[in-house]
């Protein structure tokens, strides 16, 4: 009874945070994490995050992707999918969470080693968002054909009129205000590595083999315009829309005319292709032959000396450089 007495408060106290974070880890699991507080901002207008002025079939195409109601379909590191009631569009919100500074720490900013940490932070975070809006920015203007990006809205307005019906992912009903909103709108797309799955089983090698040239075409004509994906993950990044390869994921895209030489946009098409042919290897031993040989035809010899390059932090990653964006 004494050792019991001794362990009671230890225990309690082991049962009843364990029991938090269940709960906390049950609520993520079925809302995932979503709240409207979450996409919601206080940012003021930057004209950085001006866009073009549409045109009128632009318009009509942007309309027709907001005159309806969206559901919740999934989450990625910055953004809060919706799916369009038609099914051909996607609607994406950042998750302004991962952008702001940890609240509590307010309450310990009169320590000042707490309070400079804040500050770095604070920077930091700051200057992830602006690379992410950037990139869409740069999805938008410059690679809608590659992104299937149909309309982006990063600045507050008041000539949108209109007011958008979502549901999160525990279907409760959600009303939003869009000129108070930052958001995107993006062509909903198929995997390719599922697309191109089903090709193989198929027998369709043919049709498997185009969808692996307009796969490359896309990128190299990427990179001759100086503009690079830092994000390697080309399976899980890339879809199938209107029978055409566009980028899903288009946070971490940046401009820099050093991509338009060889030796980089090699390295960079080598390094996004590498784990897709193994994939490919598994799969169908043909079309994996057949990308090595594309590869061959654009990089030469130079493609048996190279290795992947895995990017471990931001450091490693090209950097943007300002242009007319």
């Amino acid at each position: 009874m004494h050792i019991f007495s001794r362990f009671k408060i230890p225990l309690i106290c082991f049962v009843s945070i364990s029991f938090l974070y269940g709960i906390v880890r049950l609520y993520y699991a079925v809302t995932g994490g979503f709240t409207i507080d979450n996409i919601n901002s206080n940012l003021s207008y930057d004209e950085r995050w001006s866009t073009h002025q549409l045109s009128t079939l632009e318009q009509q195409k942007v309309d027709q992707s907001l005159d309806q109601e969206y559901t919740y379909l999934g989450k990625g590191c910055q953004a809060y999918v919706f799916e369009s009631d038609d099914g051909k569009y996607v609607l994406k919100f950042f998750k302004y969470q991962r952008f702001r500074p940890q609240a509590w720490l307010n309450l310990l900013r009169f320590i000042p080693a707490i309070s400079r940490y804040q500050d770095r932070k604070s920077t930091e975070k700051k200057n992830k968002l602006d690379n992410v809006f950037r990139s869409w920015k740069i999805a938008f203007e410059q690679l809608s054909k590659e992104t299937g990006v149909v309309y982006l809205h990063l600045n507050k307005s008041n000539d949108l009129h209109k007011t958008m019906t979502i549901y999160d992912k525990i279907g409760m009903m959600h009303k939003l205000d869009l000129d108070q909103m930052e958001f995107l709108v993006q062509h909903k797309a198929k995997m390719l590595c599922p697309t191109l799955k089903t090709m193989i089983e198929q027998k369709e090698i043919a049709s498997a083999e185009k969808m692996i040239d307009q796969l490359l075409t896309m990128l190299l004509s990427e990179y001759f315009r100086g503009y690079a994906d830092n994000d390697h993950a080309l399976m899980q990044n890339t879809g199938i829309s209107n029978d055409s390869p566009v980028h899903i994921d288009v946070g971490q895209f940046i401009y820099n005319p050093i991509v338009k030489d060889q030796s980089v946009y090699g390295q960079e098409l080598y390094d996004k292709t590498y784990k897709f042919h193994l994939w490919l290897k598994k799969h169908s031993e043909p079309l994996a032959f057949y990308l090595q040989n594309r590869l061959i035809s654009i990089l030469g010899e130079e493609y048996f000396l190279k290795r992947p390059y895995v990017h471990k932090s931001d450091v490693a990653k090209i950097p943007h450089i300002e242009s007319t964006l």
